[in-house]
């Protein structure tokens, strides 16, 4: 009898075999998906809910080691609950769209946590080139970043 793996591997194989249209289905992701393949805007972004369910946004149960969280950036405040949440070891997606327009505060405030997240041994890293999200993490997380 096989693991689950080695059959997942053998329905892999058998896709890419039978076709380009099987293996594009099998091989697609969520950002293909929402931004389409050129990384162009689609019309998937009405159906998200759909992708994704909403229902259990907010529910933490079971308990888990690390989370992932989204915090927008309006104040100091918002700086401090990033840093406390990169201590407590969870990942932070920050958003900075609230204050992408004042560059003098939004460099004060990822300088601040890129100093936190320097001397913690974390990482850090934009999601999208305009920097409105930027990914941070904690020391047991480091991020993959791919070169121009």
């Amino acid at each position: 009898m096989q693991s689950k793996g080695l059959n997942f591997l053998a329905h892999r194989k058998a896709f890419k075999v039978r076709g380009s249209y099987r293996k594009e289905v099998l091989n697609m992701g969520i950002f293909d998906k929402i931004l389409g393949k050129d990384g162009e805007e689609s019309g998937v972004l009405e159906n998200l809910d759909d992708i994704i369910d909403s229902e259990d946004v907010d529910a933490v149960t079971p308990e888990a080691k690390m989370y992932v969280k989204k915090i927008s950036l309006r104040n100091e405040g918002d700086v401090d609950l990033v840093i406390r949440e990169l201590q407590e070891g969870n990942v932070v997606i920050i958003d900075t769209a609230p204050i992408i327009k004042q560059p003098n505060r939004l460099k004060k405030f990822t300088d601040k946590i890129k100093t936190v997240i320097k001397k913690s041994n974390g990482d850090i890293a934009a999601l999208v080139p305009s920097h409105e999200l930027i990914l941070a993490t904690p020391s047991a997380v480091k991020i993959v970043k791919a070169r121009k």
